[in-house]
C-alpha cells in the first residue's frame, strides 16, 4: 500500500501525458465516477431563484447557496459539469461554465479531453 504522497509524487513524474491518457481511458470507458473526485465552486452573478432551483432539483449533485437577492454560490463536481454539457436543456449553463474556466486557464487539459478543442472559441 502506497501512502498518498507517493502517489501524487508518481503522478506528478508522469507528466501531462500520463494525465491525458487516464483522463481519456475514463472518457471512453464512460467511468465519469472518477470525475466526481474534482469539485468546483463558481460564482453565478444574475441567476433566478426559479432557475437554480430547477438545477439544484435536476442535478442532485450541484448545490446552491445564495449571497444576496441574485448571486449564488454554486458547488459541483466535474461529473456534474459533464451531465450538464450533454442535456440539451442545459448545455448553455455548461458552456458558459467551460468557457470561464477555460479563459482563467483552469484546468485546461480537462476542458479540452472533455469538452473538446471549441471550448477556446466560446
Amino acid at each position: 500500500m502506497k501512502v498518498i504522497e507517493d502517489i501524487e509524487t508518481e503522478l506528478e513524474q508522469k507528466g501531462a501525458e500520463y494525465w491525458k491518457f487516464l483522463l481519456t481511458k475514463c472518457i471512453q470507458d464512460k467511468s465519469l465516477d472518477v470525475f466526481e473526485h474534482y469539485t468546483m465552486s463558481l460564482l453565478i452573478e444574475d441567476a433566478g431563484e426559479i432557475e437554480v432551483n430547477r438545477l439544484v432539483r435536476r442535478f442532485p449533485y450541484m448545490h446552491a447557496t445564495r449571497l444576496n437577492e441574485a448571486d449564488w454560490l454554486f458547488s459541483l463536481n466535474a461529473r456534474t459539469l459533464v451531465e450538464l454539457w450533454r442535456d440539451p436543456e442545459e448545455r448553455p449553463f455548461a458552456e458558459s461554465v467551460v468557457a470561464e474556466l477555460d479563459k482563467k486557464k483552469v484546468s485546461p487539459l480537462f476542458n479540452e479531453l472533455v469538452f473538446g478543442d471549441g471550448i477556446h472559441a466560446r
